[in-house]
Protein backbone atom coordinates (compact mmCIF):
# COMPACT_ATOMS: atom_id res chain seq x y z
CA UNK A 1 0.00 0.00 0.00
CA UNK A 2 3.01 2.21 0.70
CA UNK A 3 4.14 1.75 -2.35
CA UNK A 4 2.44 4.81 -4.88
CA UNK A 5 3.02 6.83 -1.75
CA UNK A 6 7.14 6.95 -1.69
CA UNK A 7 6.94 7.41 -5.38
CA UNK A 8 8.36 3.32 -5.63
CA UNK A 9 7.85 0.73 -8.61
CA UNK A 10 8.28 -2.50 -6.22
CA UNK A 11 8.32 -3.48 -2.96
CA UNK A 12 11.46 -2.94 -1.37
CA UNK A 13 11.76 -4.99 0.94
CA UNK A 14 10.33 -8.56 0.90
CA UNK A 15 12.05 -11.62 2.40
CA UNK A 16 11.02 -13.24 -0.79
CA UNK A 17 15.06 -14.22 -1.45
CA UNK A 18 15.33 -12.09 -4.90
CA UNK A 19 18.39 -11.86 -6.91
CA UNK A 20 17.58 -8.96 -8.15
CA UNK A 21 17.46 -6.96 -4.60
CA UNK A 22 20.91 -8.71 -3.87
CA UNK A 23 22.97 -6.94 -2.24
CA UNK A 24 26.78 -7.77 -2.09
CA UNK A 25 28.53 -7.03 0.86
CA UNK A 26 32.53 -7.43 0.56
CA UNK A 27 31.80 -11.06 2.90
CA UNK A 28 28.86 -11.60 0.21
CA UNK A 29 30.78 -10.80 -2.65
CA UNK A 30 33.56 -13.12 -1.41
CA UNK A 31 31.23 -15.96 -0.66
CA UNK A 32 30.02 -15.71 -4.49
CA UNK A 33 32.82 -15.60 -6.06
CA UNK A 34 34.42 -18.28 -4.14
CA UNK A 35 31.44 -20.28 -4.76
CA UNK A 36 31.59 -19.51 -8.72
CA UNK A 37 35.33 -20.33 -8.91
CA UNK A 38 34.57 -24.30 -6.73
CA UNK A 39 31.87 -24.71 -9.84
CA UNK A 40 33.56 -23.91 -12.36
CA UNK A 41 37.16 -25.90 -10.83
CA UNK A 42 34.18 -28.80 -9.55
CA UNK A 43 36.41 -30.13 -6.63
CA UNK A 44 33.85 -32.28 -5.25
CA UNK A 45 32.64 -30.55 -1.82
CA UNK A 46 31.70 -26.60 -0.68
CA UNK A 47 30.19 -25.53 2.41
CA UNK A 48 28.50 -21.94 2.96
CA UNK A 49 27.46 -21.12 6.02
CA UNK A 50 25.65 -18.26 8.17
CA UNK A 51 23.65 -17.01 10.78
CA UNK A 52 19.83 -17.22 10.28
CA UNK A 53 18.88 -14.08 7.79
CA UNK A 54 22.28 -13.42 6.32
CA UNK A 55 21.07 -13.73 2.71
CA UNK A 56 22.85 -17.82 2.40
CA UNK A 57 19.29 -18.34 0.15
CA UNK A 58 19.45 -15.37 -2.19
CA UNK A 59 23.48 -15.64 -2.57
CA UNK A 60 22.13 -19.27 -3.85
CA UNK A 61 19.83 -18.11 -6.20
CA UNK A 62 22.08 -15.57 -7.47
CA UNK A 63 24.74 -18.35 -7.97
CA UNK A 64 22.41 -20.18 -10.08
CA UNK A 65 21.29 -16.81 -12.52
CA UNK A 66 24.83 -16.44 -13.05
CA UNK A 67 25.62 -20.11 -14.27
CA UNK A 68 26.32 -21.09 -18.26
CA UNK A 69 23.45 -23.18 -19.78
CA UNK A 70 25.23 -25.85 -19.66
CA UNK A 71 25.03 -26.61 -15.57
CA UNK A 72 22.44 -28.15 -14.56
CA UNK A 73 21.15 -27.32 -10.79
CA UNK A 74 19.12 -29.32 -8.50
CA UNK A 75 17.95 -26.68 -5.44
CA UNK A 76 16.73 -28.66 -2.34
CA UNK A 77 15.17 -26.76 0.46
CA UNK A 78 13.71 -29.18 2.15
CA UNK A 79 16.09 -31.48 3.93
CA UNK A 80 14.15 -33.36 6.67
CA UNK A 81 14.24 -36.03 4.12
CA UNK A 82 15.08 -40.30 4.59
CA UNK A 83 18.14 -41.01 2.76
CA UNK A 84 15.78 -42.59 -0.39
CA UNK A 85 13.65 -39.20 -0.02
CA UNK A 86 16.28 -37.14 -1.06
CA UNK A 87 17.51 -39.11 -3.63
CA UNK A 88 13.70 -39.40 -4.61
CA UNK A 89 13.64 -35.17 -4.55
CA UNK A 90 17.40 -35.04 -6.50
CA UNK A 91 15.51 -37.23 -9.37
CA UNK A 92 12.79 -34.94 -9.42
CA UNK A 93 14.59 -31.68 -9.88
CA UNK A 94 16.84 -33.08 -12.56
CA UNK A 95 13.58 -34.35 -14.34
CA UNK A 96 14.71 -38.19 -14.15
CA UNK A 97 11.93 -40.42 -14.32
CA UNK A 98 12.03 -43.50 -11.40
CA UNK A 99 9.44 -45.84 -10.17
CA UNK A 100 9.19 -44.53 -6.62
CA UNK A 101 7.16 -47.80 -5.29
CA UNK A 102 10.09 -50.24 -6.48
CA UNK A 103 13.32 -48.31 -6.39
CA UNK A 104 15.98 -49.17 -4.07
CA UNK A 105 18.84 -47.06 -2.44
CA UNK A 106 20.65 -48.79 -5.03
CA UNK A 107 18.24 -48.51 -8.01
CA UNK A 108 19.19 -44.85 -7.34
CA UNK A 109 22.47 -44.60 -7.86
CA UNK A 110 22.99 -46.78 -10.24
CA UNK A 111 20.62 -44.10 -12.42
CA UNK A 112 22.14 -41.22 -11.45
CA UNK A 113 25.47 -42.95 -11.99
CA UNK A 114 24.07 -43.18 -15.87
CA UNK A 115 22.82 -40.24 -16.08
CA UNK A 116 25.77 -38.05 -14.59
CA UNK A 117 28.03 -40.04 -17.19
CA UNK A 118 25.95 -39.17 -20.03
CA UNK A 119 25.82 -35.79 -19.22
CA UNK A 120 29.54 -35.50 -18.69
CA UNK A 121 30.17 -37.08 -21.84
CA UNK A 122 27.88 -34.24 -23.75
CA UNK A 123 29.73 -31.68 -22.08
CA UNK A 124 26.96 -30.59 -19.28
CA UNK A 125 27.65 -30.64 -15.22
CA UNK A 126 25.48 -31.33 -12.37
CA UNK A 127 25.27 -29.55 -8.97
CA UNK A 128 23.03 -30.51 -6.03
CA UNK A 129 22.36 -27.48 -3.27
CA UNK A 130 21.01 -28.76 0.17
CA UNK A 131 19.71 -25.36 1.82
CA UNK A 132 19.04 -25.63 5.60
CA UNK A 133 21.93 -28.62 5.40
CA UNK A 134 21.82 -27.91 8.90
CA UNK A 135 18.67 -30.47 9.70
CA UNK A 136 20.06 -33.41 7.62
CA UNK A 137 20.56 -36.54 9.10
CA UNK A 138 23.47 -38.27 10.44
CA UNK A 139 22.23 -40.93 8.08
CA UNK A 140 21.26 -38.55 5.04
CA UNK A 141 25.09 -37.06 5.31
CA UNK A 142 26.29 -40.35 5.11
CA UNK A 143 24.64 -40.93 1.70
CA UNK A 144 25.54 -37.57 0.21
CA UNK A 145 28.64 -38.27 0.97
CA UNK A 146 28.77 -41.81 -1.09
CA UNK A 147 27.15 -38.98 -3.74
CA UNK A 148 30.88 -37.72 -4.34
CA UNK A 149 32.72 -41.01 -5.07
CA UNK A 150 30.46 -40.54 -8.42
CA UNK A 151 33.23 -40.09 -10.77
CA UNK A 152 35.11 -40.67 -13.95
CA UNK A 153 38.65 -41.11 -13.43
CA UNK A 154 39.63 -37.54 -13.37
CA UNK A 155 36.74 -35.68 -12.80
CA UNK A 156 33.93 -35.95 -10.00
CA UNK A 157 30.48 -35.89 -12.20
CA UNK A 158 28.39 -34.19 -8.98
CA UNK A 159 29.25 -30.61 -7.56
CA UNK A 160 28.00 -30.46 -4.15
CA UNK A 161 26.88 -27.39 -2.33
CA UNK A 162 25.97 -27.64 1.68
CA UNK A 163 24.31 -23.90 2.77
CA UNK A 164 23.63 -24.22 6.41
CA UNK A 165 23.29 -22.55 9.91
CA UNK A 166 26.70 -22.61 11.83
CA UNK A 167 25.18 -25.47 13.78
CA UNK A 168 25.97 -28.00 11.20
CA UNK A 169 30.09 -27.91 12.17
CA UNK A 170 29.31 -29.06 14.98
CA UNK A 171 27.58 -31.84 13.02
CA UNK A 172 30.76 -32.40 10.98
CA UNK A 173 33.21 -32.30 13.79
CA UNK A 174 31.55 -35.62 14.92
CA UNK A 175 34.11 -38.44 14.65
CA UNK A 176 31.47 -40.62 12.75
CA UNK A 177 31.42 -37.75 9.72
CA UNK A 178 34.92 -36.82 9.64
CA UNK A 179 34.62 -38.46 6.19
CA UNK A 180 32.29 -36.22 4.98
CA UNK A 181 33.94 -33.19 6.63
CA UNK A 182 37.53 -33.97 4.92
CA UNK A 183 36.26 -33.84 1.58
CA UNK A 184 34.84 -30.14 2.07
CA UNK A 185 37.44 -28.04 -0.08
CA UNK A 186 35.70 -24.94 0.15
CA UNK A 187 34.20 -23.20 3.73
CA UNK A 188 32.67 -19.84 3.32
CA UNK A 189 30.92 -18.18 6.81
CA UNK A 190 28.08 -15.46 5.55
CA UNK A 191 28.67 -12.52 8.42
CA UNK A 192 26.02 -9.79 9.63
CA UNK A 193 26.34 -6.40 7.69
CA UNK A 194 28.31 -3.48 9.34
CA UNK A 195 26.93 -0.41 10.04
CA UNK A 196 28.00 1.13 6.75
CA UNK A 197 26.58 -1.60 4.84
CA UNK A 198 23.83 -1.86 6.26
CA UNK A 199 23.34 1.78 5.35
CA UNK A 200 24.14 0.64 2.17
CA UNK A 201 21.75 -2.16 1.44
CA UNK A 202 18.74 0.17 2.26
CA UNK A 203 19.60 2.35 -0.09
CA UNK A 204 20.46 -0.25 -2.73
CA UNK A 205 17.10 -1.75 -1.95
CA UNK A 206 15.34 1.36 -2.25
CA UNK A 207 17.45 2.26 -5.42
CA UNK A 208 16.01 -0.88 -7.06
CA UNK A 209 12.69 -0.35 -6.28
CA UNK A 210 12.50 3.36 -8.00
CA UNK A 211 13.22 5.49 -5.09
CA UNK A 212 14.57 9.30 -6.31
CA UNK A 213 15.99 10.28 -3.04
CA UNK A 214 16.82 8.64 0.65
CA UNK A 215 13.39 7.46 2.55
CA UNK A 216 15.32 6.92 5.36
CA UNK A 217 16.78 9.80 7.65
CA UNK A 218 20.53 9.17 9.13
CA UNK A 219 19.76 8.40 12.73
CA UNK A 220 16.78 6.13 11.72
CA UNK A 221 19.26 3.94 9.62
CA UNK A 222 21.77 3.75 12.16
CA UNK A 223 18.92 3.00 14.97
CA UNK A 224 18.03 0.17 12.51
CA UNK A 225 21.43 -1.25 12.52
CA UNK A 226 21.13 -1.41 16.17
CA UNK A 227 18.32 -3.47 16.22
CA UNK A 228 19.02 -5.24 13.41
CA UNK A 229 22.79 -6.37 14.42
CA UNK A 230 23.31 -5.72 10.87
CA UNK A 231 21.12 -9.37 9.90
CA UNK A 232 18.88 -8.24 6.58
CA UNK A 233 16.17 -10.36 7.06
CA UNK A 234 15.69 -8.35 10.19
CA UNK A 235 16.79 -5.05 8.34
CA UNK A 236 13.64 -5.96 5.66
CA UNK A 237 11.71 -6.22 8.73
CA UNK A 238 11.99 -3.43 10.37
CA UNK A 239 11.95 -1.33 6.69
CA UNK A 240 8.88 -2.77 5.34
CA UNK A 241 7.00 -2.26 8.82
CA UNK A 242 8.37 1.18 9.33
CA UNK A 243 7.60 2.25 5.51
CA UNK A 244 3.85 0.75 6.26
CA UNK A 245 3.78 3.00 9.53
CA UNK A 246 5.20 6.45 7.83
CA UNK A 247 2.56 5.32 4.88
CA UNK A 248 -0.16 5.54 7.83
CA UNK A 249 1.11 8.59 9.44
CA UNK A 250 1.42 10.62 5.66
CA UNK A 251 5.33 10.99 6.07
CA UNK A 252 7.13 11.12 2.98
CA UNK A 253 11.12 10.19 5.16
CA UNK A 254 11.35 7.79 8.14
CA UNK A 255 12.53 8.72 11.21
CA UNK A 256 13.41 7.81 14.65
CA UNK A 257 10.32 7.21 15.83
CA UNK A 258 8.96 5.54 13.44
CA UNK A 259 11.50 3.20 13.60
CA UNK A 260 10.99 2.84 17.66
CA UNK A 261 7.30 1.78 16.82
CA UNK A 262 7.95 -0.42 13.58
CA UNK A 263 10.74 -2.56 16.10
CA UNK A 264 8.20 -2.99 18.38
CA UNK A 265 5.60 -4.21 15.93
CA UNK A 266 7.77 -6.33 14.83
CA UNK A 267 8.38 -7.62 17.65
CA UNK A 268 5.62 -8.26 18.72
CA UNK A 269 6.25 -6.18 22.12
CA UNK A 270 3.71 -3.89 24.08
CA UNK A 271 5.41 -0.48 24.75
CA UNK A 272 2.87 0.03 27.25
CA UNK A 273 3.85 -2.73 29.18
CA UNK A 274 7.82 -1.38 28.38
CA UNK A 275 7.21 1.73 30.21
CA UNK A 276 5.16 0.37 32.95
CA UNK A 277 8.57 -2.24 33.28
CA UNK A 278 10.66 1.02 33.14
CA UNK A 279 8.54 2.92 35.92
CA UNK A 280 8.68 0.05 38.42
CA UNK A 281 12.74 -0.20 37.93
CA UNK A 282 12.72 3.41 38.77
CA UNK A 283 10.60 3.48 41.47
CA UNK A 284 12.74 0.38 42.87
CA UNK A 285 16.02 1.82 42.78
CA UNK A 286 14.78 5.26 44.25
CA UNK A 287 13.32 2.50 47.54
CA UNK A 288 17.09 0.83 47.60
CA UNK A 289 18.70 4.45 47.71
CA UNK A 290 16.17 5.96 50.68
CA UNK A 291 16.76 2.27 52.70
CA UNK A 292 20.67 2.54 51.97
CA UNK A 293 20.78 6.63 53.04
CA UNK A 294 18.03 5.51 55.96
CA UNK A 295 21.21 2.86 57.57
CA UNK A 296 22.68 4.40 60.90
CA UNK A 297 26.38 4.76 60.43
CA UNK A 298 28.48 3.51 63.01
CA UNK A 299 30.23 6.15 65.55
CA UNK A 300 33.35 6.44 65.88
CA UNK A 301 34.11 4.67 62.75
CA UNK A 302 38.12 4.74 62.22
CA UNK A 303 39.52 6.97 59.05
CA UNK A 304 42.88 5.19 58.56
CA UNK A 305 43.43 1.86 58.96
CA UNK A 306 43.97 0.38 62.85
CA UNK A 307 47.22 -0.30 62.41
CA UNK A 308 48.15 3.12 61.57
CA UNK A 309 48.91 5.72 63.99
CA UNK A 310 49.21 8.92 61.68
CA UNK A 311 46.57 11.74 62.16
CA UNK A 312 43.88 11.51 58.93
CA UNK A 313 45.06 13.25 55.88
CA UNK A 314 43.06 15.13 53.28
CA UNK A 315 43.58 13.26 50.30
CA UNK A 316 45.32 15.61 47.58
CA UNK A 317 44.47 15.44 43.70
CA UNK A 318 46.96 14.85 41.44
CA UNK A 319 48.12 17.86 39.96
CA UNK A 320 47.32 18.14 35.55
CA UNK A 321 48.85 16.52 33.43
CA UNK A 322 50.01 19.82 30.57
CA UNK A 323 48.43 18.41 26.99
CA UNK A 324 50.51 17.10 24.72
CA UNK A 325 49.78 20.11 21.96
CA UNK A 326 51.60 17.85 19.53
CA UNK A 327 49.10 14.56 19.64
CA UNK A 328 46.03 17.42 19.78
CA UNK A 329 47.44 18.92 16.54
CA UNK A 330 47.31 15.10 15.27
CA UNK A 331 43.79 14.33 15.69
CA UNK A 332 42.36 17.90 15.77
CA UNK A 333 40.28 18.71 12.35
CA UNK A 334 42.62 20.42 9.64
CA UNK A 335 41.48 24.21 10.29
CA UNK A 336 42.09 25.06 6.36
CA UNK A 337 39.38 22.41 5.92
CA UNK A 338 36.66 23.85 8.30
CA UNK A 339 37.00 26.83 7.59
CA UNK A 340 36.16 26.45 3.65
CA UNK A 341 33.31 24.41 4.28
CA UNK A 342 32.13 26.95 6.66
CA UNK A 343 31.93 28.93 3.90
CA UNK A 344 29.86 26.71 1.63
CA UNK A 345 26.10 25.57 1.28
CA UNK A 346 24.19 22.29 -0.15
CA UNK A 347 22.88 24.39 -2.52
CA UNK A 348 26.31 26.01 -3.24
CA UNK A 349 27.66 21.98 -3.78
CA UNK A 350 24.66 21.06 -6.51
CA UNK A 351 25.25 23.82 -8.07
CA UNK A 352 28.72 23.14 -8.98
CA UNK A 353 28.05 19.70 -9.99
CA UNK A 354 25.45 20.97 -12.26
CA UNK A 355 28.00 23.45 -14.03
CA UNK A 356 30.56 20.28 -14.40
CA UNK A 357 27.80 19.60 -16.91
CA UNK A 358 27.26 22.54 -18.35
CA UNK A 359 24.15 23.41 -16.60
CA UNK A 360 22.80 26.09 -14.59
CA UNK A 361 21.02 23.92 -11.56
CA UNK A 362 18.99 27.51 -10.07
CA UNK A 363 17.03 27.98 -13.71
CA UNK A 364 16.19 24.41 -13.63
CA UNK A 365 12.78 23.47 -12.14
CA UNK A 366 11.70 20.92 -9.77
CA UNK A 367 11.33 20.19 -5.66
CA UNK A 368 14.64 17.94 -5.77
CA UNK A 369 17.66 17.37 -7.40
CA UNK A 370 16.63 14.11 -9.22
CA UNK A 371 13.90 16.06 -10.80
CA UNK A 372 16.09 19.03 -12.07
CA UNK A 373 18.16 16.52 -13.46
CA UNK A 374 15.43 14.98 -15.38
CA UNK A 375 15.05 17.90 -17.28
CA UNK A 376 18.02 17.30 -18.84
CA UNK A 377 17.48 13.79 -19.58
CA UNK A 378 19.83 12.92 -16.46
CA UNK A 379 20.03 10.19 -13.52
CA UNK A 380 20.85 10.88 -9.73
CA UNK A 381 22.77 7.81 -8.33
CA UNK A 382 22.86 8.21 -4.43
CA UNK A 383 24.90 5.60 -2.95
CA UNK A 384 27.10 4.66 0.75
CA UNK A 385 30.13 3.46 -0.52
CA UNK A 386 33.59 4.45 -1.02
CA UNK A 387 36.13 5.63 -2.80
CA UNK A 388 36.63 2.28 -5.08
CA UNK A 389 32.30 3.07 -5.81
CA UNK A 390 33.45 6.56 -6.96
CA UNK A 391 36.17 5.31 -8.94
CA UNK A 392 34.56 2.69 -10.52
CA UNK A 393 31.49 4.98 -11.74
CA UNK A 394 34.49 7.67 -12.35
CA UNK A 395 31.91 11.07 -11.95
CA UNK A 396 31.97 14.25 -9.88
CA UNK A 397 30.04 13.48 -6.88
CA UNK A 398 28.49 15.61 -4.12
CA UNK A 399 29.92 14.09 -1.14
CA UNK A 400 28.73 15.18 2.37
CA UNK A 401 30.83 15.62 5.31
CA UNK A 402 30.35 15.58 9.24
CA UNK A 403 32.38 17.19 11.94
CA UNK A 404 32.47 15.95 15.22
CA UNK A 405 30.34 18.31 16.52
CA UNK A 406 27.70 17.01 13.91
CA UNK A 407 27.83 19.49 11.54
CA UNK A 408 27.06 18.80 7.92
CA UNK A 409 28.57 20.17 4.80
CA UNK A 410 28.29 18.81 1.24
CA UNK A 411 31.04 19.54 -1.37
CA UNK A 412 32.13 18.28 -5.10
CA UNK A 413 34.30 15.53 -5.60
CA UNK A 414 35.89 17.07 -9.24
CA UNK A 415 39.23 14.45 -9.23
CA UNK A 416 40.28 11.45 -8.21
CA UNK A 417 43.96 10.17 -8.52
CA UNK A 418 45.72 7.70 -6.37
CA UNK A 419 45.15 8.92 -2.72
CA UNK A 420 44.10 12.46 -3.54
CA UNK A 421 41.35 13.57 -4.01
CA UNK A 422 40.09 17.27 -5.80
CA UNK A 423 37.21 19.22 -3.29
CA UNK A 424 35.51 22.21 -5.20
CA UNK A 425 34.19 24.48 -1.92
CA UNK A 426 32.16 27.54 -2.81
CA UNK A 427 34.70 27.70 -6.39
CA UNK A 428 37.87 26.95 -4.95
CA UNK A 429 39.48 23.88 -5.32
CA UNK A 430 41.47 22.48 -2.61
CA UNK A 431 43.38 19.27 -3.14
CA UNK A 432 43.27 17.14 0.31
CA UNK A 433 44.67 13.16 1.38
CA UNK A 434 42.09 10.77 1.07
CA UNK A 435 42.89 9.98 4.97
CA UNK A 436 42.06 13.62 5.96
CA UNK A 437 38.71 13.60 4.30
CA UNK A 438 37.79 9.92 5.50
CA UNK A 439 37.84 11.73 8.78
CA UNK A 440 34.50 13.16 7.93
CA UNK A 441 33.38 11.32 5.28
CA UNK A 442 30.78 8.12 6.07
CA UNK A 443 30.57 7.20 2.38
CA UNK A 444 27.30 9.30 1.53
CA UNK A 445 27.69 10.17 -2.00
CA UNK A 446 25.15 11.73 -5.33
CA UNK A 447 26.33 11.69 -8.79
CA UNK A 448 24.88 12.75 -12.03
CA UNK A 449 24.74 10.51 -14.94
CA UNK A 450 23.15 10.00 -18.57
CA UNK A 451 21.03 6.85 -19.04
CA UNK A 452 20.07 5.03 -22.60
CA UNK A 453 16.49 6.61 -21.66
CA UNK A 454 14.53 7.69 -18.53
CA UNK A 455 12.93 6.18 -16.29
CA UNK A 456 15.33 3.92 -16.14
CA UNK A 457 14.57 0.07 -17.49
CA UNK A 458 16.56 -3.28 -15.83
CA UNK A 459 17.47 -4.96 -18.87
CA UNK A 460 18.02 -8.67 -18.94
CA UNK A 461 17.48 -11.58 -21.79
CA UNK A 462 14.30 -11.34 -23.29
CA UNK A 463 13.98 -7.23 -23.15
CA UNK A 464 13.25 -5.23 -26.66
CA UNK A 465 13.69 -1.70 -26.78
CA UNK A 466 16.26 1.04 -28.26
CA UNK A 467 18.38 0.57 -24.53
CA UNK A 468 19.98 -2.68 -25.95
CA UNK A 469 21.53 -1.14 -29.08
CA UNK A 470 23.01 1.70 -26.53
CA UNK A 471 24.44 -1.39 -24.55
CA UNK A 472 25.55 -3.17 -27.73
CA UNK A 473 27.27 0.18 -28.84
CA UNK A 474 28.82 0.82 -25.22
CA UNK A 475 30.68 -2.48 -24.89
CA UNK A 476 31.78 -2.15 -28.45
CA UNK A 477 33.52 0.86 -27.73
CA UNK A 478 35.33 -0.80 -24.34
CA UNK A 479 36.09 -4.25 -25.90
CA UNK A 480 37.26 -2.53 -29.18
CA UNK A 481 35.37 -3.76 -31.60
CA UNK A 482 32.64 -2.55 -34.13
CA UNK A 483 29.70 -5.55 -34.49
CA UNK A 484 27.41 -3.71 -36.24
CA UNK A 485 24.67 -5.06 -34.51
CA UNK A 486 21.69 -3.25 -34.08
CA UNK A 487 19.31 -5.68 -33.13
CA UNK A 488 17.13 -4.47 -29.87
CA UNK A 489 16.71 -7.84 -28.56
CA UNK A 490 18.68 -8.79 -25.48
CA UNK A 491 19.87 -12.73 -26.21
CA UNK A 492 22.19 -14.78 -24.32
CA UNK A 493 25.10 -13.62 -26.45
CA UNK A 494 25.13 -10.06 -25.27
CA UNK A 495 24.13 -11.58 -21.50
CA UNK A 496 27.51 -13.35 -21.88
CA UNK A 497 29.33 -10.15 -22.78
CA UNK A 498 27.68 -8.03 -20.14
CA UNK A 499 28.99 -10.90 -17.02
CA UNK A 500 32.48 -10.67 -18.78
CA UNK A 501 32.13 -7.16 -18.55
CA UNK A 502 30.92 -7.04 -14.87
CA UNK A 503 33.50 -9.46 -13.40
CA UNK A 504 36.41 -6.41 -14.87
CA UNK A 505 34.20 -4.07 -13.29
CA UNK A 506 33.66 -5.84 -9.32
CA UNK A 507 30.00 -5.62 -10.24
CA UNK A 508 27.21 -8.64 -9.48
CA UNK A 509 28.08 -10.99 -12.55
CA UNK A 510 24.70 -11.91 -13.17
CA UNK A 511 23.97 -10.58 -16.25
CA UNK A 512 21.08 -8.32 -15.87
CA UNK A 513 21.94 -4.35 -17.06
CA UNK A 514 20.61 -2.45 -14.06
CA UNK A 515 21.81 1.14 -12.89
CA UNK A 516 25.39 0.47 -11.92
CA UNK A 517 26.10 -1.46 -14.78
CA UNK A 518 24.50 1.36 -17.54
CA UNK A 519 26.41 3.60 -15.31
CA UNK A 520 29.90 2.13 -15.84
CA UNK A 521 29.20 1.55 -19.62
CA UNK A 522 28.36 4.94 -19.50
CA UNK A 523 31.64 6.51 -18.54
CA UNK A 524 32.95 4.94 -21.61
CA UNK A 525 31.40 7.68 -23.65
CA UNK A 526 32.83 11.14 -24.68
CA UNK A 527 29.81 12.53 -22.65
CA UNK A 528 29.70 14.35 -19.72
CA UNK A 529 32.57 15.07 -16.90
CA UNK A 530 34.83 12.37 -15.28
CA UNK A 531 37.18 11.80 -11.76
CA UNK A 532 40.01 10.67 -14.05
CA UNK A 533 40.58 9.46 -17.68
CA UNK A 534 38.61 5.64 -17.93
Amino acid sequence: MYIAHFGLNAEPFSITPDPHYFYLSKCHREALTHLLYSVNEGPGFVLLTGEVGTGKTILCRSLIEQLPDTVDVAFLQNPRLAAIELLAALFDELRISYDPQRYTLKDFTDALTSYLLTAHYVGRRTILIIDEAQNLTTEVLEQVRLLTNLETSNHKLLQIILVAQPALNNLLNKNNLRQLSQRITTRNRLTPLSAKETTAYINHRLSISGASSPLFTDAAMRLIYRYSAGIPRMINNICNRALSDGYAAHKKSINTKIIDKAVQEVRGENPTNQRRLVIIGIIFLLIVALLWWGIPKTPNQPLTPPESNLPPTVPTLPKPVPTDVKKVEKIAPPPNLIQQLQTTTTENAFATLFSLWGLDYSNLTGENVSQRAATQKLASLIRTGTWDDLRRFNRPAVIELVTDKGARYHVVVTHLQDEIATLAISGKSFELPLSEINKYWLGQFLLLWQPPMLPIRTLRVGTSNKSVIWIRKHLDIIEGGNSQNFSTNFNYMLKERIIAFQHRYALNPDGVVGEQTMLILQTFSDKGPLLSSP
